[in-house]
């Protein structure tokens, strides 16, 4: 377990070893149900989201103006529901899916700070497939970006106020094949 942020951020590497990582990833990318969601930019074009999507659980999310309702859980996301909430010490309501097909599928700078998950949010994220870079940096523009390297198997838990100080992202890399990342949350609404 390593820890970054002042303990707001903390990384479970290989949490999960590779022969679990293979088959829940297969399971994953044949039997969730993924969007290739539209949004309209400030210029008036409508673009794809740079990655595929999805959301299950109990309460639909709300991110980029698109809202998402949720597909009931399925066996494979209630068993990692419950490691989840065992890694956060807390109840989780709601799960993002997203498929990275290759190294140009991406998320820009953001953070997960809507109202619907309350004031200090735990959010817990868990990567299979691909290893890609996760960074962070500070709202307020003050020192360099935290830059990680994302495994397979990795669980890392988002917490406290690190929503409301640091932005983060995953950048487009080359030569990158799919990736997997679940971040399961508690949505107050």
């Amino acid at each position: 377990m390593k820890t970054y942020l002042n303990g707001r951020l903390v990384i479970f590497s290989a949490f999960y070893d590779d022969v679990y990582c293979d088959r829940i990833f297969r399971k994953l990318y044949n039997q969730i149900k993924w969007l290739d969601k539209t949004y309209q930019n400030a210029d008036g074009s409508i673009v794809h989201l740079p990655r595929l999507t999805a959301n299950y659980g109990e309460r639909s999310y709300n991110y980029s103006g698109m809202v998402f309702e949720p597909e009931p859980w399925t066996d494979v996301m209630l068993e990692l529901k419950k490691d989840a909430e065992i890694l956060g010490q807390e109840t989780f309501n709601a799960a993002v899916l997203q498929l990275y097909r290759d190294g140009k599928d991406r998320v820009n700078w953001h953070s997960d700070d809507d109202p619907c998950v309350g004031k200090n949010p735990t959010i817990v994220s868990i990567s299979f497939g691909e290893t890609r870079e996760f960074w962070f940096k500070a709202k307020n523009g003050m020192g360099n970006p935290l830059k990680l390297l994302v495994e397979k198997g990795d669980v890392i838990v988002m917490q406290g106020t690190l929503q409301h100080t640091h932005l983060h992202r995953v950048p487009p890399e080359n030569e990158k094949k799919a990736r997997i990342n679940i971040t399961f949350r508690n949505v107050i609404h």
